[in-house]
């Protein structure tokens, strides 16, 4: 028994002293802080990490860089070139993307509330027929507001590419710009610039 014992404390000391001959940076590795890439759109799409930008900004210790883009077209190349580790986006543009053969996103929470309004600068449009003839100022060409509005107009009985004209703008500032300025304006906005 005394034998054992002495070759399990011998043993024991050749791994303390071999330990002790690593180098001390392979003894303790500091662990380096992973901080996450996030971009988002202004507005409804990145209203939901207002409160995380809020934390990280107060924070001891950073774990995310923001990017707050205009347009979509800003983010996707981020996501594309593996230079934003997450991303908010409109739900159109994470199925395209998802559904791209050389991708290896994912997606998660998709959000699908009512987040898109026709607003008036007046008092005239009391329902989706008023807007015959009418000009209404939109951002998201070719992305969920268009789609939104379109197949509201149809399902109302008029033709989006007759009935009624749409001027698009590059972002949702420039649409609420045109509806302040102008009288009787008819646009399609998003919180927040429906309460402002």
């Amino acid at each position: 028994m005394k034998k054992k014992i002495s070759l399990f404390l011998a043993a024991l000391v050749a791994v303390g002293v071999l330990a002790g001959c690593t180098p001390k940076s392979e003894q303790k590795e500091a662990k380096q802080p992973v901080v996450a890439n996030v971009a988002t759109l202004k507005g409804p799409t990145g209203m939901g990490i207002v409160k995380m930008m809020s934390d990280e900004k107060n924070a001891k210790d950073k774990g995310y860089n923001f990017t707050i883009a205009n347009s979509v077209d800003e983010i996707v190349p981020l996501l594309v070139g593996k230079k934003a580790d997450i991303a908010a986006v409109p739900s159109n543009v994470a199925s395209v993307i998802y559904n791209s053969k050389k991708s290896d996103i994912v997606v998660l929470a998709v959000n699908t509330l009512g987040v898109l309004y026709v607003v008036e600068n007046g008092n005239t449009i009391n329902s989706v027929n008023d807007l015959k003839g009418k000009t209404v100022y939109s951002s998201g060409k070719g992305a969920s507001p268009e789609y939104a509005f379109n197949y509201i107009l149809k399902g109302n009985g008029l033709n989006p590419d007759a009935d009624v004209k749409v001027e698009y703008k590059a972002e949702h500032t420039e649409a609420l710009a045109d509806l302040v300025k102008n009288k009787g304006g008819i646009a399609v906005l998003p919180q927040p610039f429906v309460t402002v």
